[in-house]
Formats: C-alpha cells, structure tokens, sequence
C-alpha cells in the first residue's frame, strides 16, 4: 500500500479507475460521498470502496487530520481554522463538529509547527 521514493511520499490504491499511485502532497483531502470515498486531488478525483477509518489509518502521520466522519484533510491545504469552520487554500470550507474542534486546532497547530 505505502511506498516511499526519495523525498516524496506516495501511496498506491486500488481505486474505482484502477491502481493509482499518488503524491501525498497532491492528495487534497478525502470525502465520504454515497458508501465510497472520493479522492479530491491537485490532479483530478479517484473513488474507492474503503472505509474511511480504513484510509485514515493507511495515511496517519502523514499530515491528515480527520476534520469530520466524513472529512479527511491534507494540513498542507489548510488556509485558516476558525469558528468550527476549516477553510482550504481553494476557498473551500468544511464545517468541524463542536466535539472534534479541539483535537482538529491541535493537530494543525503541531503541523504548524513542524512545517515552519
């Protein structure tokens, strides 16, 4: 499933298209969207039937934060957190439950950190 070239993360799925691999930093984030999953990407979108549990584990630590049951986010495309609402460099914005608000502020703020 992971494979790793120098310098870049990739990740290989068996999409809905077929075998797909991808750059992480080119995976925007993730949606769950009628009992699949849509891959929303620099280069286009891939659907497979995983769980999304399933995808957060296959892509943990690798600057993911699952915003939503039905959200999973690349951090590299965050603008801004604010009022439980995640906006994305696209203009984009995803609502945050009340519960997972913190959590979510944490992890991005750690991110941060790390990026700078």
């Amino acid at each position: 499933m992971k494979g790793r070239q120098q310098g870049d993360q990739t990740v290989r799925f068996s999409f809905v298209e077929g075998d797909v691999r991808l750059r992480v930093e080119d995976i925007v984030y993730i949606e769950t969207s009628r009992h699949k999953n849509v891959f929303y990407t620099t280069g286009g979108t891939y659907n497979i039937y995983r769980k999304m549990d399933e995808l957060e584990a296959d892509l943990h630590g690798m600057g993911f934060v699952r915003t939503h049951r039905s959200f999973l986010v690349n951090m590299r495309y965050i603008d801004r957190i604010n009022s439980y609402i995640v906006t994305l460099v696209s203009g984009k914005e995803l609502s945050v439950p009340k519960a997972r608000y913190p959590d979510v502020k944490r992890q991005y703020a750690l991110f941060q950190g790390i990026k700078k």
